[in-house]
């Protein structure tokens, strides 16, 4: 029988050895089948939380409540919140635009997919989903092109009777929007018409229903358009609409409204008096209560007029929510940057939240009606619970966090890193000693802001450096958690004026994309590269910088001159356009950089910033100006080089991935296996094999093994949700990924697929050189806290047996080995000591494929008693 030793530990060293009778050679595996051993598990973190756009729960029962996040999927509590359970993971889209309960029956549930939320990085859905057995399935209805549901809407006795308001395509005008209606559970739409816009460029953005008469409805049309460089709210086809006839037809309410272009609206209807409703009003606006304009209306005779009662409206694209107190119709709540609530039917408002508890940024409520002060809201910073309608339960038990980009150290156990959504940039371990996994606790954060960016010194951990929206620059000291801020500007860049000119000021030369990216040179840890239209070199930790590159960007003055927001400006730097959006420096030849930008060049600089050279034109078969997401210099040769085109912002939703071998003078398509829909976020090169791709697409993760030739899901355990970034662990070889919806899941231990090249696929049989394995002992948070935590998971172990003593091992050692065809008797491990006088014999499944072990990292022994060493040989196949 061969027998391998390899250092297993560090811990005396072990030796494997398999036993196999081969059978005749039979066909390479599937990807499925060796794919499928590679589980990822999600480590959160979930005390940051992330963007909510809708909570409902069940009328007379506040417990049973289901959740909606923005790129997440759904969640459902029976608790109130104790705990919750993902219902949503394994349907086409993760973006949700609202969702209904038949309250009648609750075990009927729609989904709405694709958030309507408006800005620059919402994602899309697919249409409408129904369950009928409470979440544990559902089924797509249909409606499929409408991308973006603002409402869904039940009749409150007749389960087949469905309103979908869907607001459409965001970044152009394909697809269908508007107003639908089924009549028959879902089976067939119809298009609502009868008197509401059909220009095909405003959608349904909101819709409410009298509670005393399902006949009678009230919907707001919009009409907006994001293009990568700018955003437009507002046109003269939106407005509020009343149907008393089931939706039959519609008449436009003007009375007491602005007149001329309106943008998003929020509506309202009071639920003891639907006569009394409130309107949020996007307008032109006047600050004079005089003259209608943008701000908050109110009607109290069924919309036939309406009086202007505030003109706050703060940045209505985002948010434009207002609801009535199911109790009281002077108590009246919108949804903001600030949660507000007004007292006297919208005239004047106050903080909701006054000790500023539950943050900002608000998109979310459910009103109890059945106990005043009771209620839901969800916001960018997640869902919280209030009992008396001031203070609030912080639910940061859900791992929904939306990362932009993510980084790790080099400790043992390695610290990930990552940039999110409106909740700056955190950091936390990749493993915990604690046996309930990785609490919420040892998360923190590092600084406030859209976080984006984030490298770390390889060599020094402290050392970590950050980018927020818009090119910003941090150092940060990860022990003392103290940070300094370093931007380029024109004190700090040497060659300032040498580039730009003697009459240069200022910062009007530099465009930074809101993810702009800040990259550490592989080659000294001191040099950084931050971009802008311009590349910007540092050599010094960023206490001096220097420009390296001409503007790398098209410079259309059409895209970089264009004033943003529509009929309520909103410039925050998110339109920022015509600027790099991917930098990668070879790690074979200091000179070699890669620049990919936001308007769709692709550029090359071979001696280190002197020189530039634009290849896109050699790129076929991508329309001009699309998105470069992301560009990766190989790491076994510095002519090869990928890069990545996101369509998706001029609404075009290809797979583009492409590679070239000679320095970007020819290109090869490499997406075959990668459906048309899945645009290309990341995609990065293995460190040891370059066979071995990955891609990080809206949906999905995606792995090569022939160098991009054929692609296969990588997603076993994992959701579905968008991957915005992909990281190798340089030491661990763990790939790590960082999603925009539900936090960071990390797959352990890549190295059996590094190792698998043509002669192991080939081979009846193969047992990996297997990666170290660390014994540790637990700690504990102590003592008991209830169900009400959040725990990401440890990575695989086999947990300690009743009568181990406390502190018993967390994590195992995975030993993988491949199979090409089943045996003709079952597989058998051996694991044994350098002595040969301890061992562990395991039989093994016999499938063809990658599998892998998990074994405790002990043999065999007496039974132990308290305090003494455990007898071990436990493992698990897997």
């Amino acid at each position: 029988m061969p027998r391998t030793r390899f250092p297993a530990s560090r811990i005396p060293l072990l030796g494997l050895a398999l036993a196999l009778q081969a059978a005749p050679v039979a066909a390479q595996p599937s990807d499925s089948a060796i794919f499928s051993a590679f589980r990822w598990r999600n480590i959160g973190p979930a005390n940051q939380g992330g963007r909510i756009v809708d909570i409902e729960a069940v009328e007379n029962d506040f417990r049973h409540v289901l959740l909606a996040s923005a790129s997440g999927g759904v969640f459902k509590s029976t608790n109130a919140g104790t705990t919750w359970q993902p219902i949503f993971d394994r349907y086409e889209s993760a973006s949700i635009g609202d969702i209904a309960i038949f309250q009648p029956n609750p075990q009927i549930i729609w989904v709405g997919t694709g958030e309507a939320n408006n800005r620059n990085s919402v994602a899309w859905g697919d249409g409408i989903y129904k369950s009928t057995d409470g979440g544990q399935s559902f089924t797509n209805m249909g409606l499929k092109t409408t991308h973006q549901i603002a409402r869904v809407i039940t009749h409150p006795t007749d389960s087949n009777i469905v309103y979908v308001a869907a607001i459409g395509h965001l970044w152009g005008y394909s697809g269908d929007r508007g107003l639908f209606k089924t009549t028959n559970g879902g089976r067939s739409w119809t298009r609502l018409a009868g008197g509401l816009p059909a220009d095909g460029r405003a959608g349904a953005t909101e819709l409410v229903m009298d509670p005393t008469n399902p006949q009678v409805l009230y919907t707001a049309f919009y009409h907006r358009i994001r293009r990568p460089w700018n955003f437009h709210s507002g046109g003269p086809n939106g407005g509020i609409f009343k149907s008393t006839n089931g939706g039959e037809t519609w008449t436009k309410l003007t009375t007491g409204l602005p007149p001329g272009e309106t943008g998003r609206i929020g509506l309202s209807v009071y639920r003891r008096n639907p006569q009394i409703l409130m309107a949020f009003v996007e307008a032109a606006q006047t600050g004079d209560l005089a003259r209608p304009g943008s701000g908050i209306y109110r009607s109290e005779n069924g919309g036939q007029s309406w009086t202007y009662v505030n003109t706050f409206n703060n940045r209505p694209f985002y948010y434009s929510q207002i609801r009535i107190d199911p109790h009281n119709d002077q108590r009246v709540y919108t949804l903001t940057t600030n949660f507000m609530v007004s007292t006297d039917g919208g005239k004047t408002l106050e903080r909701a939240d006054p000790e500023d508890e539950i943050s900002n940024d608000f998109h979310a409520m459910w009103l109890d009606p059945t106990t005043p002060d009771r209620f839901y809201v969800g916001s960018d910073k997640g869902p919280s619970i209030s009992h008396d309608g001031r203070r609030f339960t912080f639910f940061d038990n859900i791992a929904i966090a939306q990362y932009y980009r993510i980084g790790v150290d080099m400790r043992d156990p390695y610290y990930v890193y990552g940039g999110l959504q409106d909740n700056g940039t955190f950091g936390g371990p990749s493993f915990s000693r604690d046996a309930r996994g990785i609490l919420n606790d040892v998360n923190w954060k590092l600084h406030w802001g859209d976080g984006m960016y984030i490298q770390v010194d390889p060599t020094d951990w402290r050392k970590v450096y950050t980018e927020a929206e818009g090119g910003s620059f941090r150092r940060y000291d990860a022990l003392l958690r103290t940070s300094e801020a370093s931007r380029p500007n024109p004190e700090n860049i040497l060659n300032y004026t040498d580039v730009l000119g003697e009459n240069a000021t200022g910062m009007n030369a530099f465009r930074f994309n809101w993810t702009s990216p800040l990259v550490m040179s592989p080659h000294d840890p001191k040099t950084l590269f931050l971009a802008g239209n311009h590349l910007f070199r540092t050599t010094d930790r960023g206490h001096t910088w220097r420009i390296i590159s001409p503007d790398l960007s098209t410079n259309d003055p059409v895209k970089t001159e264009s004033e943003s927001g529509g009929l309520t400006r909103d410039v925050t730097g998110a339109e920022t356009h015509g600027a790099i959006s991917s930098i990668s420096q070879s790690p074979l030849a200091a000179g070699v950089i890669w620049a990919g930008t936001d308007d769709g060049n692709v550029q090359l600089t071979r001696d280190g910033g002197a020189r530039w050279t634009n290849v896109r034109a050699n790129i076929r078969g991508v329309p001009a100006g699309i998105w470069a997401s992301r560009v990766e210099a190989s790491h076994h040769d510095p002519a090869v080089a990928y890069v990545s085109f996101d369509g998706h912002r001029s609404d075009v939703f290809t797979p583009w991935i492409f590679r070239t071998g000679d320095y970007g003078r020819t290109w090869t398509r490499i997406t075959a296996g990668i459906p048309d829909g899945h645009t290309i976020h990341v995609i990065r090169e293995d460190l040891r094999n370059p066979n071995l791709l990955f891609a990080g697409t809206e949906f999905a993760v995606f792995a090569s093994l022939d160098a991009g030739r054929r692609w296969s899901r990588f997603m076993t355990n994992m959701p579905t949700v968008s991957t915005n970034d992909l990281v190798i662990h340089p030491r661990d070889m763990d790939l790590v990924a960082g999603t925009h919806g539900r936090s960071i899941w990390i797959a352990d231990d890549i190295t059996p697929l590094q190792q698998l090249t043509p002669g192991v696929l080939a081979a009846p049989a193969h047992l990996f050189d297997q990666r170290p394995a660390t014994i540790w002992e637990n700690i504990g948070r102590g003592g008991q806290r209830g169900h009400f935590w959040f725990g990401g998971e440890n990575p695989p172990s086999v947990l300690p047996s009743g009568n181990l003593p406390r502190g018993g091992i967390v994590n195992t050692a995975l030993i993988s080995y491949y199979l090409r065809q089943p045996p003709s008797a079952e597989p058998t491990l051996l694991i044994e000591d350098m002595s040969g006088q301890n061992r562990v014999s395991v039989q093994l499944p016999g499938r063809p494929g990658i599998h892998r072990y998990r074994w405790d990292l002990r043999f065999p022994g007496p039974a132990v008693t308290e305090g003494a060493e455990p007898a071990a040989g436990r493992g698990a196949a897997g």
